[in-house]
């Protein structure tokens, strides 16, 4: 449980990325195929893998921040760790030919969100707990 709770969940993310890219997975390739469910208009509605990565991304960044807001003291280190697999999305995406694409980009940029979003909510809190008279 502490894994799952102490480790940012970015890092996972990267995990799945860096995993389907090495399977050769097509970020295009349709990954569910909503054709069979009646819309608005008579479109063909699909998501992609590359979506579904942004939108595990977006859940992702919810769920850090959430960690941060109701973290205790373990929300420092977890920042340190937030900042450092930030730090290592943007070596991979200067270094690996396969992650120069938006999704990776955007997914990146969460991470960064994440990590200053953590800082930021553990300097409001520890600025809370400070009382001056």
């Amino acid at each position: 449980m502490t894994l799952i709770k102490n480790v940012p969940t970015f890092l996972w993310l990267l995990v799945a990325y860096v995993f389907a890219r090495y399977a050769v997975v097509d970020l295009d390739m349709p990954s569910l195929d909503m054709n069979h469910i009646i819309w608005a208009r008579d479109e063909l509605f699909f998501l992609t893998t590359k979506d579904v990565f942004l939108i595990i991304g977006v859940i992702c960044l919810y769920i850090e921040i959430y960690k941060a807001a109701t973290g205790g003291e373990e929300t420092v280190p977890e920042t340190i760790i937030s900042f450092m697999v930030a730090v290592g999305y943007l070596t991979i995406f200067l270094v690996w030919d396969k992650a120069h694409n938006s999704t990776f980009f955007i997914i990146m940029l969460m991470s960064f969100l994440d990590a200053i979003g953590g800082f930021v909510i553990s300097n409001y809190a520890a600025r809370k707990d400070i009382s001056v008279s």
